[in-house]
């Protein structure tokens, strides 16, 4: 099954094409730590947060219990609660653990930002921080989130991901649109803000954390229609200077090294998002490796050497150095095992009746919740619903037929970004709840057709941790 992975020749001549325009990676400043130095990774997520301390050879050397926001706070948080876990999380770690970090890196969830001003000190006009899953078209004050993505429509490349009614640029110019920007206000993501609270410095971005702000990952600058025109008016002067994940941002104040007994010169770096440092922590690390993420909905994401883009089913590519983490995310998923009554006891009873290599009764189930309507990835069909029928008499049968639909999503998946030029798949690790199910592992394998495993580590803490010590980013 591998020839279904490489991709036809015209598009990977597509993708050859468009490589051209590609800016050359520039040098790492950074090498590897090395001997008796640290690196800490923080990952702010939507559950909380956690930290993890990683030495030279990547082995965890402190891994305290987590922050947690609690079920009210994963949608509702403020500054003050970041600078509080950042802070707790810190003083969690054993002494002679902190005296080793010599660098931090901070990944904080795609898109969360707030505006800050000045002094780098939250906005004090503009409320809470807009998170991740904040819509502009359904949360902005008055008509502002609309104004902000016509405006959008009308000034950025088609399909591009600013143009998300969640994108960290829709809410900045929503912000704009709710009562004009102030002289000294700028933006932040998550992660930046954080990593700023760490050097009393100025706010500093990533690539990662950017790419949704409109950052070219290419060309590696801001793009002239960001830059100039109308959204230029707006955004010149307010957007975060973007540096390579995991080269240095500044030095840790000096009040911070001395207050936690963190080594001299500790340094903090580029960070990234949670999904990104997920994936470095799992441990793809060579072209044609991959992760899939299954939970509620099936994510996949794969380290190509060339980069593959399309608007229509929501693929694009991150940059990682001089390689490309090419990704894309289905609405279908295990939501729908909790939909049909299935407890984890019974799955985990039922998919031990299952062999893994048999066809199921059933072959055409398409995943999708009841919930939901519309699919975006693999099959963009915005009135597509959920298909889980015929339902065979046997527990364990339909079972079978569910979870074989959802790894053919994740097969098809992987075929798109083959067609669209993306590098051969040769490795899948897995993370998510489905990742526990031996079963159904075997059966993923058979139909993708290259090794398929459970990742050993999904913290994205660790991931972080892991691109401090290496800039692997």
């Amino acid at each position: 099954r591998n020839d279904l992975f490489a991709g036809d020749t015209q598009s990977m001549l597509t993708a050859l094409a468009s490589s051209c325009s590609i800016a050359p990676t520039p040098p790492r400043t950074l090498p590897p730590i090395t001997g008796n130095a640290c690196a800490l990774g923080y990952d702010f997520g939507t559950s909380g947060v956690r930290c993890a301390i990683v030495d030279a050879s990547g082995e965890i050397v402190a891994n305290p219990p987590g922050y947690s926001w609690g079920v009210a706070g994963e949608r509702a948080q403020e500054a003050s609660d970041w600078e509080e876990a950042l802070f707790s999380q810190l003083a969690a770690l054993p002494a002679d653990a902190r005296a080793r970090v010599s660098r931090i890196a901070v990944s904080g969830t795609s898109g969360s930002m707030l505006l800050v001003d000045g002094d780098g000190a939250p906005a004090a006009s503009r409320g809470s921080p807009r998170m991740y899953d904040f819509s502009v078209s359904k949360q902005a004050v008055g008509d502002s989130g609309e104004a902000a993505l016509a405006l959008l429509r009308r000034c950025t490349p088609e399909g591009h991901p600013v143009r998300s009614a969640t994108s960290a640029l829709a809410k900045l110019l929503a912000y704009h649109f709710e009562s004009p920007l102030a002289g000294s206000e700028r933006l932040a993501h998550q992660a930046d803000y954080v990593a700023s609270r760490l050097t009393g410095g100025a706010i500093a971005s990533d690539w990662h954390n950017a790419l949704k702000l409109g950052f070219d990952v290419r060309a590696l600058h801001y793009p002239e229609w960001l830059t100039g025109g109308e959204i230029g008016e707006i955004a010149r002067g307010r957007l975060p200077r973007v540096v390579r994940p995991g080269e240095p941002i500044g030095p840790v104040s000096d009040k911070l090294v001395a207050k936690y007994g963190l080594a001299s010169g500790c340094l903090v770096v580029g960070g990234t998002t949670d999904s990104i440092a997920a994936f470095l922590a799992a441990g793809a690390d060579s072209v044609g490796d991959a992760v899939t993420s299954l939970g509620s909905t099936v994510a996949i994401k794969l380290l190509s050497d060339v980069p593959a883009d399309d608007a229509s089913t929501g693929v694009y590519s991150h940059r990682l150095g001089d390689r490309w983490l090419v990704g894309g995310a289905s609405n279908a998923g295990c939501a729908v095992l909790r939909e049909q009554g299935f407890s984890g006891d019974e799955l985990a009873r039922l998919s031990e009746e299952i062999d893994p290599l048999a066809q199921p009764p059933c072959t055409d189930y398409y995943p999708l919740s009841s919930l939901v309507v519309g699919e975006r990835f693999p099959r963009p069909d915005e009135n597509a619903v959920g298909v889980l029928e015929p339902v065979p008499e046997s527990r364990a049968a339909f079972l079978h037929c569910i979870l074989h639909g959802i790894a053919k999503v994740e097969t098809e998946g992987y075929e798109a970004l083959a067609a669209l030029g993306a590098s051969e798949l040769r490795r899948v690790l897995t993370s998510g709840g489905g990742s526990q199910n031996a079963q159904w592992t075997v059966m993923r394998q058979a139909l993708l057709g290259v090794p398929t495993s459970r990742a050993a580590n999904i913290d994205a803490a660790y991931g972080a941790a892991l691109l401090a010590a290496r800039g692997a980013g």
